[in-house]
């Protein structure tokens, strides 16, 4: 995402509901204005809600968000009765403001195995309330959320990525530091290095140079931040020979120079 949009990363989670839900056919939701966040991920049957005045029909696969302050009203369908994990929360981040999730009412995103193991987790979780469980419930679901976020807003979720340009993302964090190409990449997975080019554009957003530099950047930022090493030990970490370059690069994909990430420490 750009700079200027929203920053997911520092969100203060506090759970004030969680069920792992089975609709009887005559379940129902009293119309009543929320004070939360709604989120519901169905996995079976169908239902239909009325939010704001305007009604919308979910499914299996559905997952619903209805913000904060939002009028509410809900019924099941009788002859295929809901399955769903309904969460009710508040977002704030670190000074206390709320913060609404980027997502629509309703999108579809499909039965997901890995999310549902996050949602059974957290069910037992919630049911066990073992010292700590508050702790381990906003962990889980966090994690939820940190992964619809990948799927619904920042797009890269590895999910739905090309198992080839997985294997290619997975070669390249254990590789950064070497020599690597368009070409050889491409040979690891054995396509040809304009489809691939495009192929890794397409799943990742960026161009595999682009990309490279970017996780050599990230590790370069990490190794700064750590006092340990200067800029120039730093540069031949991370693959660089030229300083000039290194330090130009940093700049260009942090918009701040590495001498002043030394000066964070």
């Amino acid at each position: 995402m750009n700079q200027s949009s929203p920053n997911y990363d520092n969100l203060i989670v506090t759970i004030g509901y969680f069920i792992s839900r089975q609709c009887n056919p005559d379940w129902i939701i009293e119309e009543s204005r929320i004070d939360f966040i709604d989120m519901t991920y169905i996995y079976s049957g169908e239902a239909t809600y009325v939010i704001n005045h305007k009604t919308y029909h979910v499914k299996a696969g559905d997952l619903l968000c209805i913000p904060q302050h939002s009028l509410r009203s809900a019924t099941t369908n009788p002859h295929n009765p809901m399955m769903c994990y309904p969460v009710n929360f508040l977002i704030h981040d670190f000074e206390h403001n709320e913060v609404s999730l980027p997502f629509p009412i309703v999108s579809h995103i499909g039965i997901l195995d890995s999310l549902i193991h996050f949602y059974q987790e957290l069910n037992v979780a919630w049911l066990e309330k073992k010292p700590g469980y508050i702790l381990h419930s906003r962990t889980l679901f966090t994690g939820i959320l940190y992964r619809l976020l990948s799927l619904l807003y920042y797009r890269n979720d590895l999910t739905f990525i090309d198992p080839r340009i997985k294997k290619v993302i997975s070669y390249i964090a254990q590789h950064y530091t070497d020599k690597l190409s368009v070409e050889l990449l491409a040979e690891l997975v054995g396509l040809n290095p304009v489809y691939f080019g495009n192929l890794f554009k397409q799943c990742t957003g960026c161009c595999v140079k682009r990309y490279i530099n970017q996780i050599k950047i990230n590790h370069a930022e990490n190794l700064l931040l750590s006092g340990e090493f200067t800029i120039t030990a730093t540069a031949l970490k991370c693959g660089f020979d030229d300083i000039y370059y290194f330090s130009k690069l940093f700049k260009d994909i942090k918009g701040y120079s590495p001498s002043q990430v030394s000066q964070f420490h």
